[in-house]
């Protein structure tokens, strides 16, 4: 490690202080090192400094079952920020991919580009979103709130620790939070309400939660909601 960084790291409140020998260089004790090897790990799952500090400043006499506590919250809330930007990823990922097809599925021929040619149109990614077989039929939603659904049930797809699905039906298992029940209650309520036919059926208990989406003859929200997955997959 750089000395600027030890240096840092002593200003910064990350280790203990140096004191200064005769020829006044920096004598470190022991503990810095044990100090230093923590606040390396600790950034390794991104906590800031800040955030390390004072878990430093409170490790020689915390009580560790507290100190842990401290730690689990900001993985939880690590794991919770990789998650949704998976599902924005997958969102994404899903547009280009109708993008890709809609340029390769025309033959541009000939002719000489310009407005309102499909090297134009087949770029805007929302217009798959009216497509016929991608939302369910008979949904209500504009393309906007259209979109905004996708991703919430994006979002729940990646939550999930398990996901079966055949062509018609979805089953997945979620953790038992208490928000994560809220949540998928709430989205399933708001589905039921622009795409009646669609059923939900949520089962509750202390180790987990499973959702199982019937959609019958309309594998829209199927495949939106799981569009990395094949029939079966666990």
């Amino acid at each position: 490690m750089a000395p600027s960084t030890v240096r840092f790291y002593e200003r910064a409140g990350l280790i203990s202080p140096a004191r200064r020998a005769h020829n006044r260089y920096r004598m470190f004790n022991e503990s810095a090192l044990d100090e230093i090897m923590f606040v390396q790990r600790a950034k390794g799952i991104g906590m800031s400094l800040e955030d390390i500090a004072d878990l430093v400043a409170a490790w020689p006499t915390g009580r560790c079952q507290s100190l842990q506590a401290r730690l689990r919250t900001h993985v939880a809330g690590r794991i919770s920020e990789i998650n949704k930007q998976q599902a924005e990823l997958r969102a994404f990922e899903h547009q280009l991919q109708t993008v890709h097809s809609r340029l390769s599925a025309h033959d541009p021929g000939p002719g000489q580009c310009g407005r309102g040619c499909y090297c134009e149109t087949d770029l805007d990614p929302a217009a798959d979103l009216a497509a016929p077989g991608l939302a369910p039929g008979g949904c209500s939603l504009d393309p906007d709130a259209l979109a905004t659904r996708i991703s919430q049930w994006q979002e729940v797809a990646a939550a999930a620790t398990s996901v079966e699905h055949t062509s018609d039906t979805a089953r997945l298992v979620l953790p038992p939070s208490p928000d994560t029940i809220t949540a998928v209650a709430a989205l399933c309520a708001a589905e039921t309400a622009c795409c009646p036919q669609t059923r939900f059926l949520l089962d509750v208990t202390t180790s987990q939660v499973t959702l199982t989406v019937e959609a019958p003859g309309s594998p829209g929200l199927l495949a939106t909601l799981l569009p990395a997955s094949t029939p079966g997959r666990r």
